[in-house]
This record gives structure tokens, sequence and C-alpha cells, in this order.
């Protein structure tokens, strides 16, 4: 896997880190992704800069990582880029990834990504989507 740098997709995405879950929520699809504990700590490490390959290795580093680890990595990443929740940049500041070992043992080392699109009608249905940007909220 090359090392590569992402970003939230703040055109389209809004993010919310609660207790340790990630929730993302698509504001074009009303389409919205939750996170395992460990899923999120990667995703944390990946919006404060850190790249693909400096995150692989600090999770490398945790003794009892299994071997299969870097393929659950890549299909968790190829799930945040599929989602279109990340996006690729260039130019950010290296930064060291940051793992707490124990929030990978707990989650058996498996960072998940789920999809929900059970509340894409009730998230369509809130007046903020009408909001015009120059004129704001016009109940009618």
């Amino acid at each position: 896997m090359e090392s590569r740098n992402y970003q939230l997709d703040e055109a389209r995405m809004f993010a919310d880190i609660t207790d340790g879950t990630a929730i993302i929520i698509n504001s074009t699809t009303g389409i919205y992704y939750g996170f395992n504990e460990f899923g999120t700590a990667i995703y944390e490490n990946l919006q404060e800069g850190s790249s693909t390959g400096e995150i692989l290795s600090a999770v490398k580093a945790i003794p009892g990582v299994p071997d299969q680890f870097e393929s659950l990595f890549e299909t968790f990443i190829s799930s945040l880029v599929g989602f279109e929740i990340v996006i690729p940049v260039e130019g950010k500041e290296p930064r060291t990834a940051v793992i707490d070992p124990e929030i990978a043992r707990k989650d058996d080392f498996v960072p998940l990504c789920n999809e929900y699109k059970d509340v894409q009608e009730l998230l369509f249905a809130d007046p903020i989507h009408e909001v015009d940007v120059d004129e704001g909220w016009k109940p009618e």
C-alpha cells in the first residue's frame, strides 16, 4: 500500500466524535457512517496529518498485532475513500501516528466503517437543507 495523506471531504461530510466513536454524515446523500473505536483512532490520525504509512507502522509496532492487519487496514482505508469520506491531500506536514494499544486490542485490530441508510429521508426532511447561502432559512 502506497503511503498517502487524507482528510475529511468537508464540502460534503460532517463529522463528530463522541465517546471514541466517529459518526460522519454525507450531506448530499443523507447516508451516515459509523466507526468502531479502532477505526475512529485511525481516522483521527488521518485528520491530524498522519499518513497511512505512519499509521500502519504505529499499529505494527503494537505487540500482538495479527499478521493480516495490513490487509484489514487497506480494506478500511479503501472503504473511507470508496464512500468518499476522505480525499487525498498533498503537502501535509508529517506527523507521527499515535495509536492506543488498548483500543486496538479491544477491537481485535479490526478497524470498521459501517454505512447506514436508515435515516436518509429524515435527514433530508430537516429544513436546514433548504437554507440559501445568501439569504438564510426562510420558513414558509
